[in-house]
């Protein structure tokens, strides 16, 4: 019985690292669009900022996305917390140096694609982010 329910810990453990694996596994094509809105699209307030972003990008075409962050900062910029804007933290994450303006999105109400609604809040804050190949693939969280 010890035997097998030590498999099945094994198994678990084992799932849950290639779950976390495959969310990491963008492109930095695809974290541009998820993440990086520079210039800054205008908007009235930073939950509308959220409410349209999250359409533009088409980021809730079949479930309301529970949270998103757009780093309001060029590319090359965020580009470089995989370089030496950043700190290896562990593995292929790394965090980085600076902070960047940005506006995090939280999920409140509505249906997908177009009535997921959202509350935003500006912010500058460092963040953690997977790379691959010295690109941002991930944003992790907000530091």
């Amino acid at each position: 019985m010890l035997v097998s329910s030590c498999l099945l810990v094994r198994l678990a453990i084992l799932l849950s690292i290639v779950l976390v694996q495959s969310c990491e596994a963008q492109s930095w094509e695809a974290f541009q669009k998820k993440h990086i809105d520079y210039p800054q699209t205008r908007a009235s307030n930073p939950s509308a900022y959220c409410n349209l972003m999250m359409v533009k990008r088409n980021l809730n075409p079949i479930r309301c996305k529970p949270r998103n962050t757009f780093i309001n900062y060029d590319n090359e910029s965020v580009l470089q917390v995989c370089g030496n804007g950043g700190t290896r933290w562990q593995g292929n994450f790394y965090d980085s140096n600076e902070s960047f303006p940005m506006i995090d999105c939280r999920y409140t109400d509505g249906k997908p694609p177009k009535d997921c609604k959202y509350k935003g809040t500006e912010t500058s804050k460092r963040i953690r982010v997977a790379c691959e190949e010295k690109k941002p693939v991930h944003l992790e969280k907000l530091l």
